[in-house]
């Protein structure tokens, strides 16, 4: 005999079939990122239950959105560009790489199918699988580009709202048919669920009502008592009410299926609440925006607050886990999420209020193998060190196990010892901790050492990527150093010396090492097996900066000419006529050479020789070429900005004290790296303005000052320290 669920089923099944549209596109497994994220704890003590409230700082940038439990026990969540990542109970962050033509994904659910569904902007419904192979459905222009919301249906559908010139709610197969139902004028609902009673409910903050639509997709609304409420999330409570929170009026309230309505005022004034979910605590819990707590509220209308502290915690969407724990999204702070604790503390047991890690010696030398000491100090609530068992097992993870011979461990008492195996030949590794009974944890980062990777014959003037995965220096006495990423170090005669002026070197089309050689004024071709062969430009020409055209010619600034020179790599020159004394130079996105002179223009240069002047910029320091734009720094206010091919600024980001840019680079995480020569430092700026310095070569007793940087072949960061004339390079997965 069928029960109800399955006559409820049935009837969605046969009552939504007919007309359907499907737009479907197939994508290839996506890059599935895998690393560990650094959790931060605290206590709070509410309603006379003691909670630990985590804060776990994801290593993913992005402003996190909708959260939901998914397969393999884990927390599966959203986030600007597209993100879709996933988490272990443990806060092991994986990240599968979406295309980049998709904007941000918003709302995320696991579906009948055991497949993450998705709804991303612009207007699509992706499917995706644990595996990575990602499915995308568009929802096409009559539904416009911001689904959200989704859900799973009674009739093993996903449903789903979606906004155009009207509002709709919308159904998706598990084979990619839409079929969609439109809401009656002034709508603009924004959250939907199903209901025990089979229907769908959603909030409607455009009626102030909650509305409800039945499988044929007739709808009836029901006013909330309170005008104006400005509804948000809803949910299906423990007790057969829908229950729904008021974001304009500050209230939770709950209806039955007969329009009964019931109101709670919230005790944060303005809290903003926006989503709510039924917890396995038999109460219901919601995020607080504004106030930056989790509410927690009773059938019975009982409420009480979870502050979360931290970097400018902003609670958005919320769910329960595989652990019976609350998990939550926190919008607007990069990548970072959260989890209460729903097992209650017993007094007996030792909270901890900190975890220390701390290592012999944190600088290993690169490529060797060396153990390492790992002392571990807990602190509880009252400051005591725990001696003796954890009651609380501390659990060590690495960043990087390959590099670093620490697999997952469990520390359980005070007299454990733990020793760090360090074979880095490439890369850094980060140990964290983290424990049940809380504590916050400043992880131990294992980084290369201080001294330079490798020992150079001479100070480093110039570098640049060439052939065969190996970086380019010019040394400062007239030799070419190359490093290969297999460990070996060649050095080349080339000229008489290298001046602190630099020289530009880089990797031709024809798989040739071409270098600025300033003081003798010629450009120089060197073979991967060292022969060199030199170009003459004349009397003082001071070849100064160079890149590499489009046109496949190597162009270059003749700063004491004022002039622009461009040399294929047969040998042919030609030079063209600059306003005034030009300095660096770049290939545009555009095609184009640009290039800025020492009165603070900046130039576009056709392969053609046609130069125009674009902009002028008080106080300009170094031009730049990544990220599809032009970049370049102005000492006026210590500003970083980033321009189009036409001139437009596009923002303009404002440094941190300490690390100036001195030569820049795109390179891994979606990020510019730059270094600073002054101040010994290297840094790092997201696209979103976010500066991360890397205190890791800042040695004022000992000043390196970091001449360049690039992007090696296997994804490394690499620079020239030419005060310890060293090589030294970093992982930037790490940071």
């Amino acid at each position: 005999m069928r029960d109800a669920s399955g006559w409820i089923a049935l009837a969605w099944a046969l009552l939504t079939a007919g007309c359907e549209t499907q737009h479907a596109g197939i994508i290839p497994p996506q890059s599935v990122l895998q690393q560990r994220a650094r959790i931060v704890s605290s206590v709070v003590t509410a309603g006379g239950l003691t909670y630990v409230v985590d804060q776990i700082y994801t290593p993913l940038e992005n402003n996190l959105a909708g959260i939901t439990p998914g397969p393999r026990g884990k927390i599966w969540f959203t986030g600007d560009y597209a993100l879709v990542g996933a988490s272990s109970v443990r806060s092991d962050i994986s990240e599968f790489l979406m295309p980049e033509y998709y904007g941000n994904a918003t709302s995320i659910v696991e579906g009948p199918d055991q497949n993450l569904w998705v709804t991303l902007y612009p207007g699509a419904i992706g499917r995706l699988a644990a595996n990575g192979h990602l499915t995308v459905f568009a929802t096409g222009r009559k539904l416009g580009n911001n689904p959200s919301s989704i859900t799973n249906g009674p009739d093993n559908s996903l449903w789903f709202l979606a906004y155009a010139s009207s509002k709709y709610i919308a159904r998706i197969t598990l084979t990619g048919k839409l079929k969609d139902y439109r809401l009656p004028a002034g709508s603009n609902p924004q959250s939907l669920t199903f209901g025990g009673d089979g229907n769908l409910w959603f909030t409607d903050a455009g009626t102030n009502k909650i509305g409800r639509m039945s499988a044929r997709g007739v709808v009836k609304e029901f006013s909330v008592p309170t005008p104006n409420a400005g509804l948000s999330g809803i949910c299906q409570g423990p007790d057969g009410k829908l229950w729904f929170l008021e974001e304009g009026a500050n209230k939770v309230g709950n209806m039955t299926a007969a329009g009964s309505f019931q109101e709670y005022d919230i005790p944060t004034s303005y809290s903003e609440p926006v989503a709510i979910v039924a917890g396995p605590d038999g109460a219901l819990w919601f995020t607080e925006m504004a106030g930056s707590n989790i509410g927690r509220i009773t059938t019975s209308g009982s409420i009480v607050e979870l502050n979360v502290s931290g970097q400018s915690p902003r609670p958005y969407d919320i769910a329960v886990g595989s652990d019976k724990n609350v998990w939550f999204t926190e919008s607007q702070s990069y990548g970072i999420m959260g989890r209460v604790d729903l097992h209650e503390v017993k007094d007996s047991d030792p909270i901890y209020s900190d975890i220390s890690l701390s290592l012999g010696k944190v600088h290993p030398e690169l490529g060797v193998s060396e153990k390492f000491p790992l002392s571990i100090t807990v602190h509880n609530l009252a400051h005591h060190v725990v001696k003796g068992r954890y009651p609380n097992p501390i659990h060590l993870t690495t960043t990087n196990s390959k590099q670093a011979g620490l697999s997952e461990t469990t520390i359980t008492s005070s007299t454990s010892t733990v020793s760090v195996l360090f074979s880095g030949h490439y890369t850094d590794a980060t140990i964290s901790a983290n424990a049940n009974g809380g504590g916050s944890v400043d992880p131990v980062t294992l980084l290369p050492s201080t001294q330079p990777a490798k020992k150079l014959p001479a100070p480093g003037y110039g570098l640049g990527r060439g052939p065969k995965d190996s970086v380019w220096i010019c040394l400062a006495n007239g030799k070419i150093a190359s490093y290969s990423m297999h460990g070996t170090l060649s050095v080349y005669r080339a000229t008489t010396s290298f001046k602190e002026e630099g020289c530009s070197i880089l990797e031709g089309p024809d798989e040739n090492v071409w270098f600025t050689d300033y003081s003798n004024n010629r450009i120089g071709k060197m073979t991967p097996l060292g022969h060199v062969t030199f170009f003459s430009l004349g009397t003082n020409a001071s070849p100064l900066r160079m890149a590499l055209g489009s046109d496949g010619a190597l162009w270059f600034t003749e700063f004491s000419v004022s002039k622009i020179g461009r040399l294929t790599t047969g040998g042919q020159l030609t030079t063209f006529n600059a306003n005034s004394s030009p300095l660096d130079i770049v290939a545009g996105p555009d095609g184009n050479l640009w290039y800025n002179d020492d009165n603070g223009n900046i130039y576009k240069l056709s392969t053609m020789g046609k130069s125009s002047r674009v902009r002028t910029v008080y106080e300009m320091g170094s031009l730049w070429a990544a990220e599809h734009n032009l970049w370049f720094y102005t000492a006026s206010g210590s500003y970083l900005e980033e321009m189009s091919t036409t001139g437009k600024i596009l923002e303009k980001y404002t440094v941190p004290n300490g690390c100036l840019p001195f030569a820049l680079t795109s390179g891994p995480k979606n990020s510019i790296w730059y270094v600073d020569a002054a101040n010994d430092c290297v840094a790092r700026m997201t696209l979103s303005g976010k500066f991360i310095v890397v205190p890791t070569y800042s040695r004022k007793e000992n000043p390196q000052l970091i001449a360049g940087i690039v992007v090696g072949q296997n994804g490394d960061l690499w620079f020239t320290a030419t005060g310890t004339w060293g090589l030294g390079w970093f992982d930037p997965a790490t940071m």
